[in-house]
C-alpha cells in the first residue's frame, strides 16, 4: 500500500504550526510513506502570508512551508505535494482542503481568491483540474459560526471523514454518516501540526499514482482506502 498524508501544516506558514517543514517530511519518511500533502492556513484563515500587502507578497509568504518541505521531499525521494486549506471566513468559517494545483496557479489564476465566495473558488479549482474536500465538516470551534454548514449545489469533491484534529470522536463518526448521506468520496487526514501527531490519519492506494492529476483522480474514483486512528477525546 502506498500512503499518503493529505491535511498537513508546517510552522514557516501557518501561525498554528509547531514543527519546521523539514522535520515534517522527515517523519513521514520514517513512517514509510510515498508522499505527503501540504495544506497550510490559507491567507484568509490562521496564516502568517495574511499580514504583507500585495498579492504576490502574500503568496511569497504563504509558498514557504510548501517550498521547505519539497525541498526536504526531493531530497528523500518522496513526494510533497502542494495544497491549502481555505477558511470561508466571510461567511461561516468552514474548512475546505483545496488539492491538485500548484504554487503558480495562486500567483497567475487566483489573484485574490481570499475574497471570493466558496462558490467562486470551487468552480475555478474545478477548471484548473484541482479537487476540493470538505475538511472536518462537524467540528466545533470559535471560528465556526456553524458547524456542518453543507451548501446547497456547492460540487465539493471528496468529505475528510477522519481528522486527527478533531477533539471528540463523534465529529469524525457524523462526517462519515454524511459521506455515506451525501454518496461523496472519503478521506482521511491526521490535520497535523507537530511530528508527534503525524500519520494518525491518513489515506493509502494499493496501485501508487504516478502523479499529482492521477492522485486526485483516484480519490474522485474512491480508490483510496481511509486509515483512522481511534480519536481520544479531551477531557
Amino acid at each position: 500500500m502506498y500512503k499518503y498524508e493529505i491535511h498537513c501544516h508546517t510552522k514557516e506558514t501557518s501561525r498554528c504550526g509547531r514543527c519546521p517543514a523539514a522535520d515534517m517530511v522527515k517523519a513521514y519518511h520514517q513512517k514509510g510513506f510515498a508522499g505527503v500533502v501540504i495544506t497550510d492556513h490559507f491567507v484568509n484563515g490562521y496564516s502568517y502570508s495574511a499580514f504583507p500587502n500585495t498579492w504576490k507578497d502574500k503568496m511569497d509568504a504563504f509558498v514557504k512551508g510548501y517550498n521547505a518541505a519539497k525541498e526536504t521531499g526531493d531530497a528523500l525521494g518522496m513526494k510533497v505535494y502542494f495544497g491549502f486549506e481555505y477558511t470561508n471566513d466571510g461567511n461561516n468559517g468552514e474548512d475546505y482542503l483545496v488539492i491538485g494545483l500548484t504554487p503558480q496557479n495562486l500567483y497567475d489564476d487566483l489573484v485574490d481568491c481570499d475574497q471570493w465566495t466558496i462558490e467562486e473558488l470551487v468552480e475555478k479549482v474545478h477548471a484548473l483540474g484541482g479537487i476540493v474536500v470538505r475538511a472536518h465538516p462537524f467540528r466545533e470551534d470559535d471560528y465556526i459560526a456553524e458547524s456542518c454548514v453543507m451548501r446547497p449545489g456547492l460540487n465539493i469533491d471528496a468529505i475528510e471523514v477522519f481528522n486527527g484534529g478533531n477533539k471528540k470522536e463523534i465529529y469524525n463518526v457524523r462526517a462519515l454518516e454524511l459521506a455515506l448521506k451525501e454518496g461523496k468520496p472519503m478521506v482521511a487526514g491526521s490535520d497535523t501540526h507537530h511530528v508527534n501527531t503525524t500519520a494518525s490519519n491518513y489515506i493509502a492506494f494499493e496501485e501508487e499514482p504516478q502523479d499529482y492529476a492521477a492522485f486526485c483522480q483516484a480519490i474522485k474514483d474512491r480508490k483510496a482506502f481511509i486509515v483512522h486512528k481511534q480519536h481520544e477525546e479531551a477531557e
